[in-house]
């Protein structure tokens, strides 16, 4: 049996259970303080089929958290801990993204697939052989498809929201100012936006415009600011 490979980045040991990825020729840890992290695919996954759900239970203070409590969104860093002690909810969260009614049945034996992959290929060498190679390649192209369609779950939900007029798509000022998140619900995608995440603030001019109060000021990732962005200036309200 081969030794396990080690992670040139943090010169430890790489186990089956460990979340990879591809850095040139070699394997390494996605996250080498937390090795067996949610994988972004699997991360993605979540966003697009159980943003709503209640999808994490931390044993440690008893309760369970929506995801996204315990995420701030798609494009931002995702935590897998729970916010009250900061235990690792990795496992928890896996478990239910693989067993969520809501997930169809080819995009969940594919994502196991693919984790099976990784997996396998971990045990076989930490050096990339011709079918290791080919087995990266097609996780990396499942990822892209996974993000993709968390992205694209985010466009639908921006586009009914400036629909109900919960996101505005007029009466915009020519300078929006960017600082670090506050810990603020994000006005697009409804998650956390941490201290790590850049945080756009759009102050509207409420008293000249006929819209609810709680949208004339509105804080929302950068990156989600700018899929709104190009979906209001699209955007054809209803007569």
């Amino acid at each position: 049996m081969a030794a396990e490979p080690t992670c040139h980045r943090c010169s430890q040991a790489i186990s089956s259970a460990d979340t990879i990825e591809r850095d040139g020729d070699r394997i390494v840890h996605f996250d080498c303080q937390r090795p067996r992290r949610l994988a972004r695919e699997e991360q993605a996954l979540l966003y697009r089929y159980c943003w709503s759900h209640l999808v994490a239970t931390c044993v440690q203070c008893a309760r369970s958290f929506r995801h996204h409590q315990v995420s701030s969104g798609l494009f931002g860093e995702d935590t897998d801990q729970c916010p009250r002690c900061g235990q690792d909810l990795t496992d928890t969260l896996r478990a239910h993204l693989y067993s969520c009614a809501m997930l169809p049945a080819e995009v969940r034996r594919r994502a196991l697939e693919l984790r099976a992959a990784s997996q396998r290929l971990v045990k076989q060498s930490g050096e990339l052989s011709d079918r290791a190679d080919v087995l990266m390649r097609e996780a990396e192209a499942l990822r892209d498809e996974m993000k993709q369609s968390a992205f694209e779950a985010l466009r639908r939900i921006i586009g009914i929201k400036l629909r109900n007029r919960s996101l505005p798509s007029d009466g915009i000022p020519s300078t929006i100012p960017g600082r670090p998140g506050d810990g603020s619900v994000c006005a697009a995608c409804a998650h956390t936006i941490t201290s790590r995440d850049l945080m756009m603030v759009i102050n509207r001019h409420a008293p000249r415009l006929s819209v609810p109060p709680e949208v004339a000021s509105i804080r929302i990732h950068a990156d989600c600011f700018e899929l709104w962005n190009e979906e209001r200036r699209m955007f054809k309200p209803s007569p």
